[in-house]
């Protein structure tokens, strides 16, 4: 069996996109043919079109997205036209799109070839377009309820996509982005200590963290409002991120008188990233409700915290509230518009180590038991014919 996987960003560059990864190579391990498809949105990229990585063939196609409303909306269904005969001329026997923005070619070349197309919706996409125009968040609602009763199986991240998509008729299998459980480190004290010491934090520091891309929406002012407020042996850890956002965090701690109570690592390889992850106390998982994407997603961090067994503070949205507080019971959820809230959730774990310890391994168990890639395999696996093994075979 030949499959493409249909991706509106490069699997690998600037670093490896999660889901369709895996999936690219537990389609490899059962035998199937992987092609990956790659609009890549800068014409003079250095990237190669056409190259054979990690066992994976991939197709690149560089072309710039058109600017402006009216550009979109005249040039989008030309740009879909376009991948679809790309699509097609890959003959694949099934299609795995990922994210709306590719979509509409999947549908199209699935069509004319008379093969499956599933759609794997990593976002809500029309609400995160809706931030920068409501008319187009409407037309992308409008052509995503469109295409979705069109494809064969949906996956997606959380209950509230999920029940979405079930109304408009596919079935539709919950994937998150976690780690696998082999993939997570036990630290030992003297290393956890050795890191710590590493950026000058006193041993009786209380690590607070954020991680991750440090991408738009995380609420930093309010973060470094209730760090201000509470003992300085409170300290923060800045753990990844790209050097322009690590550049406007440490400004921002730096007007606010923070620079020494917090320290960056700085972008890191996967697994130096999830040791500094592990010596932290609390993880801070805060985003602003800029857009119904934000309450909806629940970001990969979250997941790292819980396979390493950290408790957390998250924004009140029902996505985050569901798995923290209702599901896996290893944190709270705060207005992340209130400093004083953010301040008073920190210091109640600071206050009884027993309950972080507690907390941490609730994380542990619910992440092992239902949130690591171990299940999210298992799920895969069961939910479509693409995904299953050959009759006779192993898994």
């Amino acid at each position: 069996m030949r499959v493409c996987i249909v991706l509106h960003t490069d699997l690998f560059t600037p670093w490896p996109v999660v889901r369709p990864m895996r999936e690219a190579r537990l389609l490899r391990e059962l035998g199937r043919e992987v092609t990956v498809l790659c609009w890549i949105k800068d014409p003079a990229s250095p990237l190669p079109d056409r190259e054979v990585r990690d066992g994976l063939n991939v197709q690149r196609v560089k072309l710039a997205p058109p600017k402006g409303a009216l550009a979109r909306a005249l040039g989008y269904p030309a740009i879909s036209r376009r991948f679809a005969k790309h699509i097609v001329a890959l003959r694949p026997d099934a299609i795995v799109c990922h994210d709306l923005e590719m979509l509409w070619a999947a549908v199209r070349a699935g069509r004319r070839l008379h093969v499956p197309v599933l759609y794997h919706s990593h976002e809500d996409w029309p609400g995160m377009v809706s931030e920068r125009s409501r008319i187009e968040g409407w037309a992308f609602a409008q052509l995503e309820r469109y295409l979705v009763r069109r494809v064969e199986h949906v996956y997606t991240v959380g209950d509230h996509l999920a029940a979405t998509y079930r109304a408009l008729g596919p079935p539709v299998t919950i994937q998150y982005g976690s780690k696998a459980v082999a993939d997570l480190p036990h630290l030992s004290e003297a290393e956890r200590t050795r890191i710590r010491d590493a950026f000058g934090f006193p041993s009786d520091a209380f690590l607070v963290g954020i991680v991750g891309s440090l991408g738009g929406g995380i609420a930093f002012d309010s973060i470094l409002e209730a760090l201000a407020s509470l003992p300085t042996h409170v300290r923060l850890l800045v753990v990844g991120g790209s050097p322009e956002r690590i550049r406007d965090l440490r400004l921002l701690c730096e007007q606010r008188g923070l620079a020494p109570r917090a320290a960056f690592t700085g972008p890191l390889p996967t697994p130096d990233y999830l040791r500094h992850v592990a010596v932290l106390d609390a993880g801070l998982a805060l985003f602003l409700p800029t857009n119904a994407n934000v309450r909806r997603v629940v970001p990969l961090k979250l997941f790292d915290y819980m396979g390493l067994g950290i408790p957390v503070v998250v924004s009140d949205f029902p996505s985050l509230r569901q798995i923290v507080v209702e599901d896996c019971g290893f944190g709270s959820a705060v207005d992340p518009e209130r400093p004083e809230a953010i301040a008073a959730a920190i210091r109640a774990l600071e206050a009884d180590p027993e309950r972080r310890r507690a907390l941490g391994e609730a994380a542990r168990a619910c992440f092992v038991a239902r949130y690591s890639w171990d299940r999210m395999r298992e799920r895969l696996m069961a939910s479509h014919p693409v995904f299953a093994p050959a009759p006779g075979a192993g898994s």
